[in-house]
């Protein structure tokens, strides 16, 4: 892609779905607070939010912050905008659907050993959907792709932070970069973890 924009990516710090091993991927059980993030995926958030702050001088009035709604994604955004002096009752803070984690399907609730089954389906095919409504690589690429379009036509010289979950910041990552998607996840990102994207 073709870009006019700085962007970060940024996901989400550890949740209590992480720490009790689960897969949460869908708005039924991916808004409720119950899991969100505890002590430990606040201090990410938080630690996230003043890296950026230190990487861009103290420079961070103008920057965009977008988010996925579902709660451990939204509390990490606002943790995070707070150390940028974001208010997130602004236009600076955005919950965006197109940030969603991947949908995992009938996977919902089982223990997160079960994603390895479907990232070697991905390896394989780029079409392959987790059972019971979930979705493919190329689903979810072409959600990021839908987003990024309507970011570079608002947007020129801004700096963009993106914080979501998982699987969608490895599609994310390589649909951006060009790289193969059946590889997405070597692109992974750990729990609170900071990456610049691309710099104008």
């Amino acid at each position: 892609m073709e870009l006019q924009n700085t962007y970060w990516v940024l996901r989400h710090g550890r949740s209590l779905a992480n720490e009790k091993g689960i897969i949460v991927s869908t708005y039924e059980h991916g808004l409720p607070p119950y899991y969100g993030l505890p002590e430990t995926g606040k201090q990410q958030a938080v630690q996230a939010g003043k890296e950026l702050k230190a990487k861009m001088g103290g420079h961070s009035a103008d920057v965009l912050v977008l988010c996925s709604p579902l709660t451990r994604a939204l509390e990490t955004a606002v943790l995070a905008s707070e150390q940028l002096g974001i208010l997130t009752t602004g236009s600076n803070f955005q919950i965006v659907e197109e940030l969603l984690e991947r949908n995992f399907g009938e996977l919902e609730l089982k223990p997160d050993s079960s994603y390895q089954k479907v990232w070697d389906a991905d390896a394989a095919s780029l079409s392959s959907a987790p059972a019971g409504g979930g979705e493919s690589v190329t689903q979810v690429s072409e959600r990021i792709k839908g987003l990024f379009c309507t970011l570079e036509a608002a947007h020129k010289g801004r700096t963009i932070v993106l914080v979501s979950h998982g699987d969608t910041l490895s599609i994310l990552w390589a649909t951006v970069k060009g790289l193969p998607l059946k590889e997405h996840r070597t692109h992974g990102l750990s729990t609170g973890e900071l990456r610049l994207l691309h710099s104008c």
